[in-house]
């Protein structure tokens, strides 16, 4: 039997853990969960502050911390932490060293829910707001500051189950191809390469109208034999037929003289474009199967 004639060719290539790895979600979809990445750019925010507020003493005495941050944290201790007033002691090694814990140890709830305490206070400084949301960008987080003062998820649950059915459905030897695109569509997203993550999330797509149709040079091609022996709606056809229109026009994304990174596309973007098209792989797989052009 030649190699074009077994199924398991390219895993015979791969070590187990190769072949079976992880679906590498992009770190915008993890919901409810932290990178050590993320940590450390919070924590970069927070002890900066805190190190700016602190006094060292001309005597040589411990040093303590400024305004507004001693109020902010003797606030919390007593409002937040219903700790008695009368044990809160200015020391700013301990009350950082108590801080940083939360940064270094907490799970997302113990650090957002931190952060967005201080970001309702009427004493938050006012740049703090920026720094964080900053933060949260560089370390891509699933989560961003809505109006200064609330943290909110930026991907759903139901896009991060369209991800993971998507891979799923891409799991058999036949679409290899659209699922290490879809695969580095999600690494790029994680990376901050946005271009790169779309043109991936539609080379997905491309891929797995390749296999319903071998013959298709545009996805155009495999939608119309799709819809030649299945049923499919319409102005679904027309709408992704648009989309991947947008991305494929003088100006969109994957256009060889846009190879630059340079088009103008953000996270927004790009999130939307990974779940649109992770969506529409499962839709085109499904839908092959019922009309028995896969096996």
């Amino acid at each position: 039997m030649s190699t074009g004639d077994d199924p398991y060719a390219e895993r015979k290539k791969l070590t187990f853990e190769e072949a079976e790895r992880a679906v590498p979600l992009p770190t915008q979809l993890k919901l409810k969960e932290i990178s050590q990445e993320l940590r450390a750019w919070l924590w970069n925010v927070i002890y900066t502050h805190l190190d700016e507020a602190t006094e060292y003493p001309s005597t040589g005495g411990r040093p303590f911390l400024r305004s507004p941050w001693v109020g902010i944290l003797k606030y919390m201790h007593v409002a937040r932490d219903h700790a008695m007033t009368d044990e809160f002691e200015n020391d700013a090694r301990k009350l950082t060293s108590k801080v940083k814990q939360i940064f270094e140890k907490g799970d997302h709830v113990a650090i957002f829910g931190w952060l967005q305490y201080v970001l309702r206070l009427n004493t938050c400084p006012h740049k703090l707001a920026d720094e964080i949301e900053r933060a949260l960008r560089i370390g891509r987080a699933a989560y961003r500051v809505l109006d200064r003062d609330t943290i909110v998820p930026i991907g759903s649950d139901a896009e991060l189950e369209t991800l993971k059915r998507a891979f799923a459905d891409l799991a058999t030897s036949e679409f290899q191809g659209a699922r290490a695109h879809l695969q580095n569509a999600a690494e790029e997203l994680t990376a901050g390469r946005y271009a790169d993550s779309i043109r991936e999330s539609i080379h997905s797509v491309e891929a797995t109208a390749r296999v319903l149709e071998p013959k298709a040079k545009a996805l155009n091609s495999a939608l119309d034999r799709l819809e030649s022996k299945t049923k499919i709606h319409n102005k679904l056809k027309h709408g992704f037929g648009n989309l991947y229109g947008y991305t494929s026009d003088e100006r969109g994304i994957r256009h060889p003289l846009l190879d630059d990174r340079t088009a103008n596309v953000d996270e927004t973007d790009a999130l939307f474009m990974i779940g649109a098209c992770a969506a529409f792989v499962s839709y085109l797989i499904n839908k092959g199967r019922a009309a028995g052009l896969l096996g």
